[in-house]
Formats: C-alpha cells, structure tokens, sequence
C-alpha cells in the first residue's frame, strides 16, 4: 500500500468487514491483538439456556448467575466462559445443595398432608 488510506475507504472497508473481524480489528486497536471475538460474545439471559442444555432462562436465574453479569446501560449480559465457571463454583453448588434440600422438604411436607 503506498501512503495512508482515506477515512472514507476506511470506512467503507469497516462496513463489508463481518462483524468477527471488526471485533478482532477493535482488539487489536485497543492492545488486544490475542482476543478471540467468539470469547467476547456476549448474551442476555434469555439467549444462554440452549448452551447449557436448559429449556428456559428461570433455572439459572434461580442459580443466581446474574452475580457474573457485565452490566451495559443497566441491562446484564454474559460471556459463556464467566457463567461455566459460575456453575462449576463451590458457591454455585451450594444453592444448588440448598435448592434440592427445599424441595425435597416440600415434598414430604406434600405426601404428608395427603
């Protein structure tokens, strides 16, 4: 390439980029280079349970992963590697103890009453 490129074919170029290579561009810009755009994804709530073989968002809600949330204007969102490693946690276990212990109390306390 012979001298700088105009802010116009700059742009241009940004806008046919896809969106993995203007993440791994942004990276790169921001001292980042080893970034991987597929780790940076994030997702809302609603979007992760078919990546943990859930059918809907409550169970993890009720497994409290929004600790792990990164707040962007005041609405949470998830990166995949941050809410593995929140279901692989002692803490995380614990709730899940403390859950099966509840119902299985409500439970008997149901067989019981009948």
């Amino acid at each position: 390439m012979s001298g700088p490129i105009s802010t116009d074919a700059h742009f241009q170029a940004w806008m046919a980029a896809s969106e993995e290579r203007r993440q791994a561009a942004h990276a790169a810009l921001i001292g980042r280079p080893e970034a991987d755009p597929a780790e940076e994804r994030t997702y809302s709530l609603k979007e992760l349970p078919p990546f943990f073989g859930l059918s809907h968002y409550t169970s993890l809600a009720r497994l409290e992963v929004q600790r792990v949330g990164i707040s962007y204007g005041g609405r949470l969102r998830y990166r995949l590697e941050d809410v593995r490693r929140w279901l692989q946690s002692d803490e995380c276990k614990a709730i899940r103890e403390e859950r099966r212990r509840a119902r299985r109390e409500h439970d008997e306390k149901k067989v019981m009453a009948t």
